[in-house]
């Protein structure tokens, strides 16, 4: 009996259950995993499942617990947390790629170098936004190469197969060892902050120490 409660006390003590959590391929990397990983020691009976996707999905009807998406892209009736900094994008290719094709020296020549093309999951060709004067100037990429993430495009981008348009934070590490070279720094989109949300306040014990631990 003793040996019951005190089992009791510890489920009671410490959240457990699965915690299914819509969101992309990157956020999962750079985000989730460093975040979460020390749960494998401090909440041993919690279980992930992080699902992969760059549309947007019903988290309800695919009964998902919560998902993750810029904050300008949650519902309204959704509880939202902040769980990351704005996004800066950056403009990148290959020093091989600049000495054979050139630097362009304006956001509008763009449309004349090799781009590399990021297909949405509404069939649209993902548009580079970049803030100019005060202004928003929207580019569509001209290009051999269209991906539908990425981490693909980032390897055609190193292959120097054309210019992407990347997350800084994904880049980081290339941009520093001079595999990628940066150009428009200053014209760059910052997109807002990511945030988890789910569709109401009475949420699972496991799901309530993730949302404490992501928040910002």
């Amino acid at each position: 009996m003793d040996n019951e409660l005190q089992l009791i006390e510890h489920y009671r003590n410490s959240p457990s259950g699965l915690v299914r959590i819509n969101c992309g391929l990157q956020v999962i990397e750079t985000l989730l995993l460093p975040k979460l990983a020390h749960f494998k020691d401090k909440y041993p009976d919690i279980q992930f499942e992080f699902i992969s996707d760059n549309r947007f999905v019903d988290i309800v009807a695919k009964e998902f617990d919560a998902g993750i998406r810029f904050g300008s892209d949650v519902a309204e009736d959704m509880v939202a947390v902040c769980i990351s900094q704005p996004m800066k994008m950056a403009v990148v290719a290959t020093a091989d790629y600049f000495q054979k094709k050139g630097f362009p020296s304006t956001i509008q020549e763009l449309t004349q170098h090799q781009c590399i093309g990021y297909r949405l999951s509404n069939g649209h060709l993902f548009q580079w936004e970049f803030e100019y004067s005060g202004q928003i100037v929207k580019i569509t990429p001209q290009g051999q190469w269209i991906l539908n993430d990425d981490y693909p495009t980032l390897v055609a981008a190193k292959m120097g197969l054309g210019i992407a348009y990347l997350p800084e934070e994904l880049i980081a590490k290339e941009l520093a060892n001079g595999q990628l070279i940066r150009i428009f720094n200053e014209y760059s989109y910052t997109f807002p902050p990511l945030y988890l949300y789910y569709p109401h306040r009475n949420i699972s014990s496991a799901l309530r120490v993730v949302v404490n631990t992501l928040r910002v």
